[in-house]
């Protein structure tokens, strides 16, 4: 079974489907669509208590509220997270000119490790 990432407009239809309209402001030439924490969860994979904590340290986009118990995460925001996502990781294993493999631990001798009455 393979792993199925939503795309742009999948977010959009299951949005609509679940309210009934379409969440945006239209803001001249721009358009802001808000997206709920289930959805902001199935694009980045990520739990909720790792969203949140990823918001404190200010490494993700934070959510605007909607209401007294409602927020959501602008569309544009989490898209452009993800891209700068991709592009740290896939920065950091390109420029690294040297790879380094994981070495084992130093053995200890097997009478040093046991003790025996």
């Amino acid at each position: 079974m393979s792993a199925r990432f939503l795309t742009e407009s999948d977010i959009v239809e299951r949005s609509q489907i679940k309210s009934g309209t379409r969440k945006e402001i239209l803001t001249g030439s721009d358009e802001v669509i808000f997206v709920r924490l289930p959805d902001v969860k199935a694009v980045t994979g990520l739990s909720k208590s790792s969203l949140y904590a990823l918001i404190r340290a200010n490494n993700f986009p934070a959510p605007v509220r909607l209401g007294p118990r409602t927020v959501a995460w602008v569309r544009s925001e989490i898209k452009q997270w993800a891209a700068e996502r991709v592009l740290t990781s896939r920065s950091t294993t390109l420029h690294s000119d040297s790879k380094r493999m994981p070495q084992p631990a130093p053995r200890e001798p097997w009478a040093s490790s046991k003790k025996w009455a």
